[in-house]
């Protein structure tokens, strides 16, 4: 990571600041009133490479919510990277201009030092505000109650955002917090990966949980759109100039279009929060908001920037039906969703990261962090699964399953039993109609959603044409199995005999060359079904092992090394790898995954 030199200290650079200060009087005076900073394009050095200025190995789980040594350390946590640094404005400045950065901050980033960990920062600066802000006149806005996401009631008071001298007291904090962040010791300051800028409500990307109860408090999106870039540019200033560099991270629940063009201008690297992609897994809308994610981050990168992403997973998972009744299972499909969904960091509770409990999880979601690129990838996998969408009108005819509605329980209900015997169910209705907040919040499985993903997550192996060559089920297996939330099976009475998969073309760099890999496929033990897994050995189809079922009712993993297989789409269908049906009962599979 770049980092600012030690020897170039703020204050010289605000002499220098000092003495254009003639200047841009006189260009305030000719009308010039836009923000001088919003001109600044690119703020990284000329020589830095964008994609490389985080560590190679910084990606992954991390702890939630702000981090504390003594509970997640090295040795009670040894499969995480690190934990953030959240700080609490009224704790951090109690008087106006007193920072306390040494007492909240310094002794942490030593720990991480100490510990090998990554860390980023971020300052709460609201309901968290300090009362000197209100006593100097900032509105305290009250409103209408709340729930946290852990089901307690939230009363909390906000400050009126738009107010001049909020604004102020704000820009000051983020001038001194880029100060200090500059001039830590090069050893502290190289564990902060980068900063978040939290504009609002915790880090979130709207400043009021409720609704204002006086009206002349509440914000318009574009009044809303406007500070935010103003507080963005403020963190530019303090993180992004005068020879030193420090990622900032936004959250992207808010953002439109004019903040994506502005991030497209003004930042180097782009990170963002997408708390959708974190918080579990069947969430209303994923459709269209990975979709949309994705053009994003493609734009990104067309114009070499660098990208990164990151996600939280709040304590709702000990509460919630969905999770609590099997917490291994809940983590592990969410870290499978989370991977599929490209999220770099992934944050999950911190007595998840103790130990070993959630191991699965963790070492899934690490082994794919950052790890973008087919050709640098370490594996490629396919977790198998069918979600039903209630949004799908071709898949679920409006004639059969009722109107096409995010409100209309009645048409989940229906669809859930049209696949009953294959294990769907509808345990909380209600829940599915909201968006991701209220999906969340889920008392028991949902099966079916609204705008969820209709197929697999994979990331680099993707099967062909699933619901023609196989069928997907929910719940199977024994109960306390974190495989067996999903799955996919032969139908070999319908003809579905055969699952071909096809590898990113871009795995490996010369596909006329054979190549040894090696891979993982978990599958129901369940009847006497015969299986193998095929390859094509350069000259033709050939079979890598055949097994033969043996009722236990356990899910197996197996482990193969393929010698001299060719990678070029040769096999029908365009595919790579297949797994095809032999005989006996019809076998049901959770994962394949190939490895280098």
């Amino acid at each position: 990571m770049l980092h600012h030199n030690p020897s170039i200290r703020r204050g010289e650079s605000m002499t220098k600041k000092r003495s254009l200060l003639p200047i841009m009087i006189a260009i305030l005076l000719l009308g010039y009133s836009k923000d001088a900073s919003a001109e600044q394009t690119d703020p990284l050095p000329q020589k830095t490479e964008k994609r490389s200025v985080f560590p190679e190995d910084c990606w992954g789980v991390y702890s939630w919510c702000s981090w504390n040594p003594v509970k997640n350390n090295r040795k009670n946590a040894p499969l995480i990277k690190g934990g953030p640094i959240i700080m609490r404005w009224d704790k951090l400045e109690p008087q106006p201009g007193r920072y306390l950065f040494d007492q909240f901050l310094k002794a942490r980033l030593q720990a991480a030092v100490d510990n090998n960990f990554y860390t980023f920062v971020m300052i709460w600066i609201s309901p968290r505000t300090p009362q000197w802000v209100f006593e100097s006149g900032v509105p305290k806005v009250r409103t209408t109650k709340t729930m946290t996401p852990t089901r307690k009631e939230r009363n909390g008071a906000f400050p009126y955002y738009l107010e001049k001298r909020f604004i102020r007291y704000l820009h000051r904090l983020i001038d001194a917090f880029g100060d200090y962040i500059r001039n830590l010791p090069p050893e502290l300051r190289k564990r902060i990966l980068f900063v978040q800028s939290a504009e609002g409500s915790t880090g979130d990307g709207w400043g009021y949980k409720g609704k204002p109860l006086d009206k002349r408090y509440i914000i318009t999106r574009e009044a809303w759109r406007q500070y935010r870039i103003g507080v963005w540019n403020a963190y530019r200033n303090a993180f992004q100039s005068d020879g030193f560099f420090l990622p900032i991270l936004v959250n992207n629940d808010a953002n439109s279009e004019v903040e994506y063009d502005y991030l497209l201008k003004h930042m180097g690297i782009i990170g963002l929060k997408n708390g959708m992609f974190s918080h579990g897994y069947h969430i209303s809308d994923t459709q269209s908001r990975l979709e949309r994610w994705n053009r994003f981050k493609q734009q990104v990168l067309a114009q070499g920037k660098g990208f990164f992403s990151r996600g939280e997973m709040d304590g709702e998972w000990k509460i919630c039906g969905w999770s609590k009744k099997n917490p291994e299972q809940a983590l592990y499909w969410s870290a499978i969703f989370a991977t599929h969904c490209g999220l770099d960091m992934w944050n999950i509770p911190s007595e998840a990261c103790v130990g070993f409990k959630y191991k699965d999880a963790i070492r899934f979601f690490n082994k794919y962090a950052g790890k973008h690129d087919p050709a640098t990838a370490p594996g490629a996998f396919c977790a198998l699964r069918k979600g039903l969408d209630a949004s799908d009108t071709t898949a679920y005819p409006e004639t059969r399953f009722g109107k096409a509605t995010k409100k209309n329980v009645s048409r989940y209900i229906k669809i859930a039993a049209a696949y009953k015997k294959w294990g769907a169910y509808q345990g909380d209705p209600d829940k599915a109609t909201g968006g991701g907040m209220k999906n969340r919040q889920r008392n028991d499985y949902n099966d079916v959603g609204w705008g969820i993903l209709p197929g697999n997550y994979f990331r680099f192996l993707e099967q062909i044409d699933p619901e023609g060559t196989s069928i997907g089920w929910w719940h199977v297996g024994p109960p306390r199995s974190i495989y067996g939330r999903f799955a996919r099976s032969f139908d070999h009475r319908r003809g579905k005999t055969e699952m071909f998969f096809k590898l990113d073309e871009h795995f490996f760099p010369d596909r006329s060359q054979p190549h040894t890999v090696r891979v993982r496929i978990i599958y129901l033990d369940k009847g006497k079904g015969t299986w193998s897994l095929n390859y094509n050995d350069q000259n033709r189809k050939k079979e890598a092992i055949r097994v033969t079922c043996n009722d236990t009712g356990k899910w197996i993993e197996k482990n193969i090394t393929i010698e001299h297989a060719l990678f070029s789409s040769g096999l029908e269908k365009g595919s790579d790898l297949t797994l095809r049906y032999l005989g006996g009962d019809d076998t049901a599979f959770h994962l394949i995954e190939l490895e280098r």
